[in-house]
């Protein structure tokens, strides 16, 4: 666990730097195949093989869930426009019942 409080912050921040990564390549990949320059079945297909690769442990746990999430979207159909919407949904871990 953490040691003191600039640690906690420190882990935070590192989290907000990731999710924030994630949310701009996935933002670059929605406009790819809004611009018919990504086939969704190839995509989903390689982010298949990537978690395929994946270690299944705790450190990998938050990645391989919002990119099967995504790839659900992919596979559902989901047009880009509820693709985009819903993508800070996603890294954030779900809908917050508010």
């Amino acid at each position: 666990m953490y040691e003191n409080t600039a640690e906690m912050r420190t882990s935070s921040m590192e989290l907000e730097f990731v999710k924030g990564h994630i949310a701009a390549t996935m933002t670059l990949i929605h406009a790819m195949i809004d611009q018919k320059v990504m086939d969704r079945d190839r995509l989903d297909d390689f982010f298949a093989g990537f978690i395929s690769q994946l270690p299944h442990n705790r450190d990998t746990l938050g990645l391989r869930l919002v990119l099967d999430q995504w790839r659900q979207g992919l596979r559902d159909g989901r047009e880009e426009q509820e693709l985009r919407e819903t993508l800070f949904e996603v890294i954030n871990g779900g809908r917050h019942q508010g």
